[in-house]
């Protein structure tokens, strides 16, 4: 049997599950159905040219009631910065969304945005810089960026958090990681760029045939990356979900492993220590394989098992992950001797497993509970299973 080790410099084991590990991506409108899973914080893009339709002019309307639609669910926003103004654009060629800002005015932008809204939510630099549909700018134009962000956080929200750029890291050729160390090498007069957030995130996105163990994996890289060059912070999955092919349609998987998929990948960052988790998205879309609603906000399967995995895990203190032949066992300690045992099979046949001793309850992906007692065996698949034990007085 060999144990799966938590992330190097992450959050540490003893560290109790809070609310805010659990997060999702999502649009945020004032009419729009709110997750009933209750996400302790919530990411949604905020389009600098939708704001600033003409130079020095800003329009906080539709941010306002985004912020105070957050606030009003007891969900912590992160505004993710996008989308360059055409008057602002740099570089060569049609200036478009995706276009290098000028310096000065991402810095006078960033300045008032930090101004509004204070400590009252969390900023993010860019969306994945090293897309392009998102950036054509270097690495060393987005340190800049980075730079000019940090400051105005610092001088007017000290206490709000600051995430670097996003960064998708996965597939060959190493084009995504490359330009990540490229970012992350980057020094802005004689600081190295780190020094200007808080948070490394990344979209952890693996490739599509892939599936949660493997989008783990690049949370793995990016914390052992980002730890040789100094720094020492948390690491958030600010984007994650299966299936993804650049802007392709992608089929769905069946509604089960659906919904195992996003009980694995939260079971599994949490178990390895990982600080915050946001699943892209609540609205559903084309690309990937893996939806929370149905479109009019009823919870799919996936949804609901969102739900049962903050049940499973919230409060409780991760204490690591064993692997034996393909069969995972993941273990929480809960409050009044209380221990939470999670497995699954990663892939293939299922396999019977026997209830650990003081084994109470057996509980399913769907939030279904059986007594069971210790010693019983049971099938494990795909779909995680939940052994809850209580330590005998």
């Amino acid at each position: 049997m060999s144990s799966v080790v938590a992330l190097p410099g992450a959050a540490s084991a003893a560290d109790r599950i809070g609310p805010r590990f659990f997060g999702v991506d999502l649009s945020i409108s004032p009419t729009a159905v709110w997750p009933a899973f209750n996400p302790g914080v919530v990411r949604s893009a905020t389009a600098w040219s939708s704001i600033e339709r003409s130079p020095g002019v800003y329009d906080w309307s539709g941010l306002d009631a985004k912020v105070a639609t957050a606030e009003k669910n007891s969900a912590r926003p992160l505004l993710v910065i996008e989308g360059t103004p055409r008057f602002h654009a740099t570089g060569a060629g049609e200036p478009t969304y995706a276009s290098p800002p000028r310096l000065r005015a991402y810095r006078n932008f960033v300045r008032a945005l930090v101004q509004r809204y204070r400590a009252r939510v969390d900023y993010q630099v860019w969306n994945e810089a090293n897309v392009s549909n998102f950036f054509t700018g270097t690495p060393a134009h987005m340190a800049q960026m980075t730079a000019r962000l940090g400051r105005a956080a610092d001088q007017f929200a000290p206490k709000a958090t600051v995430a670097a750029p996003s960064f998708p890291l996965r597939g060959e050729p190493q084009y995504f990681k490359a330009w990540f160390k490229d970012y992350w090498t980057q020094r802005v007069q004689g600081r190295a760029v780190h020094r200007f957030f808080d948070v490394a995130n990344l979209s952890a996105y693996p490739m599509p045939r892939e599936r949660p163990e493997d989008g783990l994996e690049l949370t793995r890289w990016t914390r052992s990356t980002v730890t040789r060059l100094g720094f020492t912070g948390p690491v958030w999955a600010t984007e994650i979900n299966y299936g993804a092919n650049g802007l392709k349609p992608t089929p769905r998987i069946r509604s089960g492993l659906q919904a195992a998929y996003v009980v694995r990948t939260y079971v599994l960052h949490a178990a390895m220590g990982a600080d915050r988790v946001y699943w892209w998205r609540w609205e559903n879309h084309q690309t990937v394989n893996t939806q929370l609603q149905d479109g009019s906000g009823n919870l799919t399967s996936a949804g609901k098992a969102y739900g049962v995995g903050q049940d499973w895990l919230l409060r409780t203190k991760p204490k690591g992950c064993n692997i034996a032949r393909g069969l995972y066992s993941c273990v929480f300690k809960a409050r009044g001797g209380v221990v939470r045992h999670v497995y699954w099979q990663r892939a293939g046949k299922q396999r019977t497993v026997a209830a650990p001793a003081g084994a109470t309850t057996r509980t399913n992906a769907k939030g279904v509970a059986r007594n069971i007692k210790p010693g019983s065996r049971f099938r494990v698949g795909a779909s995680p299973v939940m052994i809850e034990t209580v330590r005998a007085r």
